[in-house]
């Protein structure tokens, strides 16, 4: 299923039909993945030790961790600061100057296993020293 999130109302989209997902369907769909994998994992490795059942679920229950990670933070980035009068949005922390909201941009940062977590936020920068921010 090829998804992408629509900013405005932090729901996903389905691309193929432009219908909005929402998160629980996406993660209840992952994890029914996972167990399938597992699965077909376990199948073809009857004599796996315990030690590597172990590692094959941490590989793919990490999917899931990320996948929660990331619904989680990107639920936090529902504050439209752009839109406050300039002495309520975030300042830069090194000039003390409101920024300047440059819109949305994906941020990318990695789980603990590895794994990639995107983030859509609101970028800014500062109009004096130009530094660019993903403010909290």
């Amino acid at each position: 299923m090829l998804m992408k999130k629509d900013f405005a109302t932090g729901l996903l989209l389905n691309k193929n039909k432009g219908q909005k997902v929402e998160e629980k369907d996406i993660l209840k769909s992952l994890s029914d993945e996972i167990i399938q994998e597992m699965s077909v994992w376990n199948s073809s490795h009857p004599d796996a030790t315990f030690l590597e059942i172990e590692i094959k679920a941490r590989e793919l229950a990490s999917r899931l961790e990320a996948r929660l990670i990331q619904g989680s933070a990107q639920t936090r980035e529902t504050d439209k600061w752009s839109e406050r009068g300039e002495k309520e949005r975030p300042t830069c922390p090194h000039c003390h100057v409101p920024l300047i909201s440059r819109g949305p941009r994906k941020r990318n940062l990695q789980g603990t296993r590895g794994r990639k977590i995107e983030l859509e936020r609101n970028y800014g920068t500062c109009p004096k020293c130009g530094a660019g921010f993903f403010p909290p």
